[in-house]
């Protein structure tokens, strides 16, 4: 718990200008015109689907989610970044329900949600096999749990949390595609895939 409590300390700064990493958000028509093909093309057009945005963040894409008809769920446990994202949404004049929850011990009963999705964060995690086992467990039958894969080598020693925590999670300095999916399947996940969308690594696998 102590990782945890550090890593979670570290993205509830309330100073820290979230937005204005360039991976953090969309921040050009070509972005949100990609994110946009990714989601229609793995989730469909169903506006009725239940979506959860694991580790929403300032809400990004719990927005654009929202601006394509969708119901959702933002999830962080930073309270200062939902602070921004509800902010974001007001101005939008959107919808999202932006909840503080833990990604490996969701307060969600079981199957609420036609997919999930995160972006940017299994990296972060201590214990990545038990979120997906919550992911999957707040999933209906026959939904999808769809998360990005952190490139190997993407982060120095010093990044965000510094070298004496990363060491600690497991995907800190990248994930291997086939170690996302064994770690899926175990979770109870079923026909899990890779896709690459302009180098953005990206695995889905389907609840039973």
């Amino acid at each position: 718990m102590e990782v945890k409590s550090q890593v979670k300390e570290w993205w509830d700064t309330a100073e820290q200008d979230y937005d204005a990493i360039a991976a953090h958000g969309v921040h050009s028509k070509e972005e949100k015109e990609l994110w946009t093909e990714v989601i229609t093309q793995l989730l469909g057009t169903d506006q009725k689907l239940k979506i959860l945005d694991m580790g929403t963040g300032t809400g990004f894409l719990a927005l654009l989610l929202a601006d394509m008809g969708y119901e959702v769920t933002g999830a962080d446990w930073a309270k200062s970044k939902l602070e921004k994202a509800q902010e974001k949404m007001e101005r939008a004049g959107k919808f999202v329900n932006f909840v503080v929850e833990d990604a490996e011990k969701l307060s969600f009963e079981a199957e609420q949600f036609d997919a999930v999705v995160s972006r940017h964060l299994i990296w972060t995690l201590a214990n990545p096999g038990s979120a997906f086992k919550e992911w999957a467990r707040v999933t209906k039958p026959g939904g999808k749990v769809l998360t990005d894969i952190p490139a190997k080598r993407s982060h120095p020693g010093s990044h965000h949390f510094g070298e004496e925590i990363g060491k600690e999670l497991p995907f800190y300095n990248g994930a291997d595609p086939g170690e996302v999916i064994t770690m899926l399947e175990a979770a109870g996940l079923v026909n899990v895939s890779v896709r690459v969308f302009n180098k953005t690594m990206l695995v889905e696998g389907e609840k039973l």
